[in-house]
């Protein structure tokens, strides 16, 4: 938003400028929702959702002279040598002005389009000790988490051929995560995993070509983690617990791609990580 420009590459070929005028991102929202309670912490809730966001911001890019820099106090002579040799190669001399030098101004604008999202959401908590504790087997439980959504831009980014609908980037078209835990005040672990559905992460125009966009590939992953309070095992009169993480324990790899799905983009792989701790409390 600062009324400023920099330039994004050591050529200044590309400047990029600041605009004040930009206005914030407005939503309008229904919710409705419903939940049953199953007995104590046990509940079953459902929950629908329906939003319409305006003021996205999106990249503009115009073509200008060197002249139109005059403005924000950029002149031939703030340059760098690098960026003088760019603009009058070889040595950096122009025998022309350089102010007739053209380059692109690159700036955040809000788009007249509009995103409308409308989504559904699932949770249940259920305790099991009603299942399985007949057997001698309290404290087991299970969560669950389902969410669904479905994106629908109205209106271009931009009133050319190469514009695309408003889109939520990283909003994955459905997500799910569940648990199963056990904790009987002593002993307390957890396992959980998660899923999302792969996504877009990034705008069109990607690398200069034109409705070229990122994506995320399908993640899963799944984490442990338990405690145990020593405290009440060795009946110590101060707070003592040890604490076990274990994270990816299946050594999910996170990739994105570049458009196409065999165009990979990044790739991480983050390995299998395993925290022990001790707490206490004197």
């Amino acid at each position: 938003m600062l009324p400023g420009a920099s330039f994004s590459d050591p050529s200044a070929k590309t400047a990029n400028v600041g605009n004040p005028e930009l206005g914030p991102y407005e939503s309008e929202n229904v919710d409705l929702g419903f939940e049953y309670y199953t007995g104590n912490e046990g509940y079953f809730g459902v929950a629908a959702f329906r939003k319409r966001v305006t003021g996205f911001t999106i990249t503009e890019i115009t073509t200008h002279t060197f002249a139109d820099l005059a403005q924000y106090g950029i002149v031939f002579d703030t340059l760098s040598d690098q960026q003088k040799k760019a603009i009058c190669p070889p040595i950096g001399v122009c025998g022309t002005d350089p102010n007739a030098f053209s380059l692109q101004f690159s700036r955040q604008i809000n788009s007249s389009s509009a995103l409308t999202v409308n989504g559904l959401e699932f949770n249940w908590v259920q305790p099991l000790d009603f299942l399985i504790g007949r057997f001698g087997l309290n404290g087991f439980g299970i969560t669950a988490n389902l969410t669904v959504i479905d994106q629908n831009g109205q209106g271009a980014a931009f009133a050319s051929s190469n514009s695309t609908p408003a889109v939520a980037l990283g909003v994955a078209p459905h997500t799910y995560n569940g648990t199963l835990y056990y904790d009987n005040h002593i002993v307390s672990a957890r396992l959980s995993g998660t899923f999302t559905k792969g996504s877009q992460i990034g705008v069109t125009n990607q690398n200069g070509i034109p409705l070229a966009a990122l994506f995320q590939d399908d993640y899963k992953q799944w984490d442990f983690s338990g405690s145990v309070d020593l405290s009440k095992i060795f009946n110590w009169g101060t707070q003592f617990q040890a604490t076990l993480d274990v994270i990816n324990i299946f050594e999910a790899k996170q990739r994105s791609y570049f458009q196409f799905e065999d165009a990979a983009f990044t790739y991480y792989n983050p390995g299998r990580q395993y925290l022990v701790g001790v707490r206490g409390r004197f």
